[in-house]
């Protein structure tokens, strides 16, 4: 199931905010990096890094250039030792290198055109690293921020409709709202 929901607020993207303050984010930030990791890239962009804790943290793990970019400008400032830009996701890119791994994890809920930045990414990387909440069977999304609602099979038919091969798909379930998919595709 894929569902296009109404935007119920107004959510100011320019606010900084980090990963650590919700205990689920901050496992999925860290099985997140591993998957990265696992690839062994050179190179890796983040279009949509928000306080870029996930490729932090796989560069702990296995050193590799980052391209990072993000809408909210205070999360940019704070950035240093990468390529930064503060742009969309869509400018950000078009606007870098090709790379080996692209990271797009829980960004494709808020766009209007989730599509259109599956089809940019395919033509920019190797793998691609996505991760989304999906919805139990009856449940709704709440969440005033998101655009889009996914259960696991509606996610994974767009992915494929972008023309990204599922390599690995790693189901998270934490007592929150959600259950987590993080999908490793080449």
């Amino acid at each position: 199931m894929r569902k296009s929901l109404p935007r119920t607020g107004v959510f100011d993207y320019q606010v900084a905010r980090s990963n650590e303050a919700w205990p689920d984010h901050r496992g999925r930030t860290l099985v997140t990096a591993s998957l990265i990791a696992w690839l062994r890239p050179g190179t890796v962009m983040d279009p949509a890094c928000g306080d870029a804790s996930i490729v932090e943290a796989a560069i702990r793990l296995f050193p590799m250039k980052a391209y990072l970019a993000d809408i909210s400008e205070p999360n940019i400032k704070r950035l240093s030792g990468h390529e930064t830009m503060c742009t969309d996701i869509n400018l950000a890119i078009d606007a870098f290198p090709e790379v080996d791994v692209m990271v797009l994890t829980e960004i494709l809920e808020h766009l209007p055109d989730p599509d259109a930045v599956l089809r940019a990414s395919r033509n920019k990387a190797k793998y691609l690293i996505a991760s989304s909440p999906e919805m139990r069977p009856g449940q709704n999304d709440n969440n005033p921020e998101h655009l889009w609602q996914f259960d696991h099979q509606g996610y994974e038919a767009m992915l494929v409709d972008a023309h990204w091969k599922v390599q690995q798909y790693t189901s998270l379930q934490f007592e929150s709202e959600y259950n987590f998919g993080i999908w490793v595709c080449s």
